[in-house]
């Protein structure tokens, strides 16, 4: 692997977009918060969404929930930090009102039954409806969105899903929507078939099935084009030089190697990597301290504690340097917290170390 010429650190608030990935458990949520309170102390006006928040997440930013539009967070700072959770489901009902032709054919589909069925399905296609609220947070102003994508596998489904979207479009799908028996004709046995499967789904979902489906076909239709364009538009602003990816990682070698391959996937997507920020990273002073006054049985284990920690610090510390050699330049370093971030004092001081860093 070798590592991608970047702009300088500083450039991460500087573009319009900061995507967030990592591996499960190197605290990246938390990592994607504390980088949005720093662009908001910094003076700019900030979104955050979060697609899987975890509890501590919500208590820090002194929330009780994390809604799905954008809540403004009460910091004392020059600029605004807002964060938002990606309700799917919201999301899909909001495009659908927000994108159909006319209010008449909005309200054909939201009140179809198969729609109401299947919209949470429709709708489980987190990765597009991420890239669907991204789309709408940039046209609405925000000087900068930071996004905690989910783990792993799951956020490079969640950067494929623009071109995903405009390749079902292109595949004509809803023309079989519209007519479903169309892929069959010509065959009776198949034909009989596709009965057998509607007589079956018109159990589990009631009467009138075929028509629901057509009319919901026909009535989502011309909603299309205006996926495609949305999804073509995010495929932009992702390979745009202003989009950076920060990879968030452990000093953990099974983490840096997951960080590795993430970095080349993406490289090879044409996506620019500004670098990697480590996270619960341990670390001691340059010198030991002197001698402790202590029973000499204590101040031994006290030493060994010390020379053991100090021993993990070298590792962490050899570790970040061949990633940083090897995947990507390191950003930042964030030392191991006593607790696990859960509450906004907490937050605010991981967003003053990632500052000082990045500034």
């Amino acid at each position: 692997m070798s590592p991608q010429r970047s702009k300088p650190a500083r450039a991460i608030f500087d573009g319009r977009l900061v995507l967030c990935m990592g591996s499960g458990g190197v605290g990246k949520t938390s990592t994607a918060a504390a980088l949005a309170c720093a662009a908001a102390a910094g003076g700019r006006r900030c979104a955050l969404i979060t697609v899987d928040p975890a509890r501590r997440l919500r208590t820090a930013l002194g929330l009780a929930e994390l809604a799905a539009e954008p809540t403004p967070i009460p910091l004392d700072v020059p600029g605004e930090l807002y964060a938002m959770a990606l309700d799917t489901k919201h999301v899909f009902d909001e495009l659908i009102s927000r994108a159909a032709p006319t209010p008449d054919i909005a309200a054909r589909i939201l009140a179809n039954p198969l729609y109401r069925e299947l919209s949470n399905e429709l709708g489980g296609s987190t990765e597009y409806m991420a890239m669907e609220k991204l789309h709408d947070l940039l046209a609405r102003g925000y000087d900068l969105v930071v996004v905690d994508t989910p783990p792993g596998a799951h956020a490079r489904d969640l950067l494929a899903a623009p071109a995903r979207i405009a390749t079902l479009i292109d595949s004509g799908a809803a023309a079989v929507l519209r007519a479903p028996a169309s892929i069959l004709r010509g065959s009776r046995i198949a034909n009989a078939a596709l009965a057998t499967i509607l007589a079956g789904l018109e159990r589990w979902i009631g009467k009138g099935l075929v028509r629901n489906l057509s009319d919901f076909a026909s009535a989502f239709e011309p909603l299309l084009a205006g996926f495609r364009e949305r999804a073509d538009d995010v495929q932009h602003v992702l390979l745009d030089r202003d989009t950076a990816v920060v990879l968030v990682t452990t000093a953990e070698p099974a983490a840096v190697a997951i960080t590795g391959e993430m970095a080349e996937e993406l490289r090879a997507s044409e996506m620019r990597v500004a670098g990697i920020i480590a996270n619960q990273v341990h670390s001691v002073g340059r010198h030991r301290a002197a001698p402790l006054r202590c029973a000499p049985a204590l101040r031994e284990r006290l030493e060994a504690n010390y020379d053991s920690y100090a021993a993990r610090a070298r590792r962490d510390a050899a570790v970040l340097r061949r990633a940083a050699a090897d995947i990507a330049p390191m950003l930042a370093t964030i030392p191991r917290f006593e607790e696990p971030v859960a509450s906004l004092p907490q937050l605010l001081a991981m967003a003053q170390i990632l500052s000082k860093q990045l500034d």
